[in-house]
């Protein structure tokens, strides 16, 4: 589907536009400058006196070797009361507050959930680097990193921060490694659970010990940082490359895998013979998987088909055609690959997404209709 002729994308989006307001409580689009590989909501929700609502968002540049690269935080600017016809994006605002300069491509950013103020970033580089924003002017074009974690050889994607125990994070690689870091002492210890490059992991919201990772060698591997070797291996997880995997943050034994093989599937750690559930319905290569922060049986999707898919485990495991009966609703908008998308921890049901042409979409859908 990403190889379509651009009249008919640009079709598509135009009968997607028109149906905004009968499928969603809110849509926001705007175009940024450049690409942004990866977005992530900031926790903190500041209320304001003039019945409006303002929270941040982290963003990254994607310039591809044309301009410095720079880590990004957003501001955005919400009415606290939507009306029915201003569902499209009226009286949103949206600023860039903060931007820093990073001496590579940059291909994942995150802040550490404990202190948001500390931002990580794996890039092109080998090293992972460290920021802490309110160390640094808003707008300085002389930002060297806070911090340099050196353990791998090559760069990469995949990066998490500890939940529990703070400036702890893990991060994998091209070079097929995986790095336990602490920001304060540096490596920590480093595994070679995978044959091939490490394309994500994942710590767990119950156990600071325990991450999932997952590779191009089709391996879902979770690992016990207190024992030696892998706690639970899926050696076949799925048909081809696994992309992403992400913790549940409601219960410590599930995870969710998301695969070029075109599926997302989940599993229970106690036994990983079979997936608990095989989600069916991208017509595409599926880059990011993510649980839903407010519903247990929710989560979402995002695909090189251009779609985002939000699934609810709660109904059947079979199919329907093409698409698995667990998936109650395709966010059609974008028109390109989804690079990245988060749940907003501070409102139900509401996500950013942001995609490789330039476009960073703001959403909610009445979860009621569909749940």
């Amino acid at each position: 589907m990403e190889n379509r002729p651009e009249a008919l994308i640009e079709e598509e989006y135009k009968t997607w536009r028109k149906n905004v307001k009968y499928m969603y409580d809110l849509v926001y689009t705007q175009t940024l400058k450049w690409p942004s590989p990866t977005v992530q909501w900031f926790p903190e929700v500041e209320r304001k006196s003039d019945a409006t609502t303002s929270q941040r968002i982290l963003l990254t540049t994607f310039t591809d070797q044309r301009e410095q690269e720079h880590v990004l935080i957003g501001r955005m600017g919400f009415p606290d009361i939507v009306d029915e016809d201003e569902k499209a994006g009226a009286q949103i605002n949206f600023d860039i507050v903060q931007s820093m300069p990073v001496p590579a491509e940059i291909n994942k950013a995150k802040y550490c959930p404990i202190s948001t103020n500390l931002l990580a970033c794996k890039t092109e580089e080998a090293d992972v680097l460290v920021y802490d924003y309110t160390r640094h002017a808003s707008f300085n074009s002389d930002v060297a990193p806070d911090e340099r974690l050196r353990g791998h050889s090559e760069g990469g994607f995949a990066l998490d921060w500890n939940k529990i125990n703070f400036g702890h994070l893990v991060t994998g690689g091209r070079d097929k490694a995986i790095c336990h870091f602490d920001i304060n002492s540096g490596l920590i210890r480093k595994y070679g659970h995978h044959s091939e490059v490490v394309n994500a992991v994942s710590c767990s919201a119950f156990n600071p010990a325990v991450f999932a990772s997952v590779s191009d060698d089709c391996s879902l591997v979770v690992v016990d940082t207190r024992n030696e070797e892998a706690a639970v291996v899926a050696r076949k997880a799925h048909a081809s490359s696994i992309e992403f995997v992400d913790f549940s943050p409601f219960r410590a034994e599930l995870i969710a895998t998301a695969s070029s093989d075109k599926t997302i599937r989940v599993w229970d750690t106690r036994n990983t013979r079979s997936p608990v559930a095989v989600l069916r319905g991208h017509k595409g290569d599926v880059m990011t998987v993510k649980w839903s922060l407010h519903y247990e049986s929710i989560l979402a999707s995002g695909s090189k088909d251009r779609r985002i898919n939000i699934w609810d485990l709660n109904k059947s495991n079979a199919a329907s055609g093409d698409a698995s009966n667990e998936l109650v609703f395709i966010h059609g908008g974008h028109a390109n690959t989804v690079a990245d998308f988060d749940w907003n921890p501070a409102e139900p049901i509401e996500i950013v997404s942001v995609c490789d042409s330039n476009f960073i979409h703001v959403w909610k859908i009445p979860i009621e209709d569909y749940i």
